[in-house]
C-alpha cells in the first residue's frame, strides 16, 4: 500500500510524547536542585562579602555597629543583621513564595568569629554539606 508523504502515525507520536515525559520525569528534579545549590551559593557569596565589609569597617573604626551600607539580600533570601560594637550575627532568611522558601538547607547564619550555621534545615543536612564548605 502506497502513502504519499505520510506524516507521523498517532502510535509513533505516543512514543516520542512518553519518552520524552519519561525524560522530563527525571531530568527536571536534577535541574531543580541544580538550580537550587547556585541561589545556595548566590547567597553564602553575599554572606561573606558583607562580613569581610564589617571586617573592614571595624578595621577602621574599632567597632562593628555603626556600618550602613549592608546588603538587604537577593531575589530568594532577606539579609538580617546583628551588629554590636564588638561582634554581628548575619542571617539569610528564605523569602516565602519563592524557589527557596521549601529548601531543605533552611536559613544561614554567619557569626564575626566566622562560625556558619544552618537553622530550619533537614535534620539529615549540616552546614558544611549546605555552605559547601
Amino acid at each position: 500500500m502506497f502513502r504519499p508523504d505520510a506524516g507521523f502515525t498517532l502510535i509513533e507520536l505516543m512514543i516520542a510524547v512518553t519518552i520524552i515525559g519519561i525524560l522530563g520525569a527525571f531530568v527536571y528534579p536534577l535541574y531543580n536542585d541544580y538550580v537550587k545549590r547556585a541561589y545556595r551559593a548566590q547567597i553564602v557569596v553575599l554572606l561573606s562579602e558583607q562580613a569581610q565589609s564589617l571586617e573592614r569597617f571595624y578595621t577602621k573604626n574599632g567597632l562593628y555597629s555603626g556600618m550602613q551600607e549592608l546588603s538587604e539580600g537577593n531575589e530568594h533570601y532577606n539579609i538580617a543583621s546583628s551588629l554590636a560594637d564588638h561582634g554581628f550575627v548575619l542571617s539569610a532568611i528564605r523569602k516565602q513564595g519563592f524557589a527557596m522558601a521549601t529548601d531543605p538547607c533552611g536559613d544561614f547564619t554567619l557569626t564575626h568569629t566566622g562560625l556558619t550555621s544552618i537553622t530550619q534545615a533537614a535534620p539529615n543536612l549540616t552546614a558544611q554539606q549546605c555552605w559547601g564548605r
